[in-house]
């Protein structure tokens, strides 16, 4: 049969070729080309509607443009990220520590990632809706972006990051058409599923042949699943986080062939992120809660805007973080799947309350000089307000309280002093390995 080409020249195709393009520009909808590299049963083009990418837009990425601005500098602050390049080529702001060793050179590394277009909140490429797999890169052989790999070489399993890449070591002056402008800076979230040997690799890629590598994943998790449960219950919560994510990874790994498969995934991804957010809420890292929410309804959406305990923990975690506007929303939503629940309204009760606190402190160490200094000592009427809110919750129901102290150190030991008079546990709070000055009491 002859080529359906034949007889058309190849300036003629060209044209074609860019008239196309343009008008699946001017459609509803997003228009992608994604992967350079060859990968068997894999379409080179997908298409995205406006209905499945709106899951993945994100508004805190749109920013001022100017001159003197750097791409999504209202994401930048003076201490949330690390300059890899030390040119700010690529930047780098961890969003959740994983676990274990940095990448090796030359490994295989299976990833999730969004990609944003300098202050754009739209994606331009999500892993995430092409198949529950991981996308799978080789470093070392030019498959990656030069700045996405500068930025994965420096992530451990697990891990959650954004990197910022300035066009030289993105797409440069060139871009992309249609989908990358010519000098874009790119901002990608990354996560690193896991990562394998080039010796391992060819192990891995026989198992994942198997027709049954879904099911046999699935009963590894349901025993990891399982024996992390009695880690839980024996208040081992480092080993049950562990045996958690150890889960995760398998099911990331397997991915899914058919609807079956992706339910069943979407289920015990759901049981998974929802109970790693109550063993992050035990252990006080409340920002963990937050990105187990937030992943949650990346991977099984489904499932997740259905589960009432998952939005009761990250609302509770808010709380925690005195984000009180943010953390009603998240308790509404459980409250909404779960009118009846005691709990629920209880901790509706104790963000009231909580909040009141806050506006309480907020009006004694308010000051008119944005000058003041952060390492400013509480004034003595801090304290008493304090010691009286610590009182109620000794003698309570709740078991977290949390404050915002000025970064003084002595007043940190202050705190610590008062709750050692209780026996009550301190932990200072951090976000993605960095103390906050938050301060978490505990029973």
């Amino acid at each position: 049969m002859a080529d359906d080409n034949d007889g058309i020249p190849p300036n003629v195709l060209d044209i074609l070729k860019t008239a196309s393009e343009e008008i699946l520009e001017k459609q509803d909808g997003f228009y992608f080309t994604v992967d350079n590299g060859p990968e068997e049963n894999v379409n080179e083009t997908f298409s995205y509607d406006e209905a499945e990418l709106a899951e993945f837009i994100n508004f805190d990425m749109i920013g001022e443009e100017g001159d003197n601005l750097e791409s999504f500098n209202h994401l930048i602050t003076d201490t949330n990220h690390i300059d890899l390049t030390g040119d700010r080529k690529v930047l780098k702001i961890l969003l959740e520590p994983g676990i274990g060793q940095v990448v090796p050179e030359n490994y295989v590394v299976l990833i999730h990632y969004i990609a944003y277009i300098s202050n754009l909140q739209e994606p331009f490429d999500v892993t995430y809706l092409q198949g529950r797999k991981p996308k799978r890169f080789t470093l070392g052989n030019g498959e990656l972006l030069p700045g996405l790999e500068i930025g994965i070489k420096t992530m451990t399993i697990g891990e959650n990051a954004r990197f910022i890449v300035k066009p030289e070591l993105a797409y440069r002056e060139l871009g992309c058409p249609p989908r990358i402008p010519p000098n874009a800076t790119i901002l990608f979230d990354v996560h690193l599923v896991s990562y394998l040997s080039p010796e391992s690799i060819l192990n891995f890629d026989r198992e994942n042949r198997d027709p049954d590598v879904f099911n046999k994943n699935l009963a590894q998790v349901k025993k990891l699943h399982l024996e992390a449960n009695e880690q839980f219950k024996l208040k081992n919560m480092d080993k049950a986080v562990f045996k958690y994510n150890r889960a995760l990874e398998l099911l990331h790994i397997a991915g899914c062939k058919n609807d079956n498969e992706e339910i069943e995934m979407m289920k015990y991804l759901n049981k998974l992120y929802t109970n790693l957010s109550l063993c992050y809420l035990k252990q006080c890292a409340f920002n963990k809660v937050c990105r187990m929410g937030i992943e949650a309804l990346k991977y099984s959406e489904r499932f997740s805007k259905h589960s009432a305990k998952l939005f009761f923990n990250w609302g509770k975690a808010l709380r925690l973080l005195k984000d009180f506007t943010e953390a009603k929303k998240k308790l509404q939503i459980a409250l909404k799947l779960e009118p009846q629940n005691e709990t629920i309204h209880g901790e509706i009760h104790k963000l009231e309350k909580d909040k009141e606190f806050h506006r309480n402190v907020e009006l004694i160490t308010f000051k008119e000089d944005d000058n003041t200094d952060d390492n400013e000592r509480m004034a003595p009427e801090f304290w008493e307000v304090f010691n009286t809110h610590l009182t109620e919750f000794y003698t309570g129901n709740d078991d977290v309280l949390t404050v915002i102290l000025n970064k003084n150190p002595d007043d940190i030991e202050v705190v610590k002093n008062k709750a050692s008079a209780y026996d009550l546990k301190v932990h200072v709070i951090t976000k993605a390995g960095v103390q906050t000055n938050c301060i978490a009491i505990q029973k």
